[in-house]
């Protein structure tokens, strides 16, 4: 065969083996996508439920079920699985929209009604 021929067998072969491996690269890359969707979703949900908990906590403080020493035991280590759910969707590359409005504030009561609102704007978005 020439050279030229071989050339042309070698150029067709390439086309022919990206042609076949396309679709198995594309399912890789979906089948990210789809962990990284799911990771996304399993993250949320329990930053909802840390969010609710730390609601309740401040409720049932409020109104005087807990006594100082439990209540802020129990919400600082709330806080902190917060922390970890918020470092876990920083590394997904997820902004949430707490991020922007707690980068703003300076006390603790500002960072809870920045919160609070933040879940509102989810509920809203959520909920049509």
């Amino acid at each position: 065969m020439s050279p030229q021929g071989l050339l042309v067998l070698a150029l067709v072969l390439m086309v022919v083996a990206a042609w076949v491996t396309l679709p198995l690269r594309r399912r890789a890359g979906r089948e990210t996508e789809d962990a990284d969707d799911k990771q996304l979703e399993r993250l949320s949900m329990i930053y909802e439920r840390i969010l609710t908990n730390i609601r309740d906590l401040d409720e049932d403080y409020s109104t005087g079920k807990m006594n100082d020493a439990d209540y802020e035991t129990e919400r600082e280590e709330w806080v902190q699985r917060g922390i970890q759910v918020l470092k876990a969707l920083d590394q997904l590359g997820v902004r949430t929209p707490v991020d922007a409005q707690v980068e703003r504030v300076e006390s603790a009561e500002e960072i809870d009604d920045a919160i609070e609102a933040a879940v509102a704007s989810y509920r809203r978005k959520s909920n049509p």
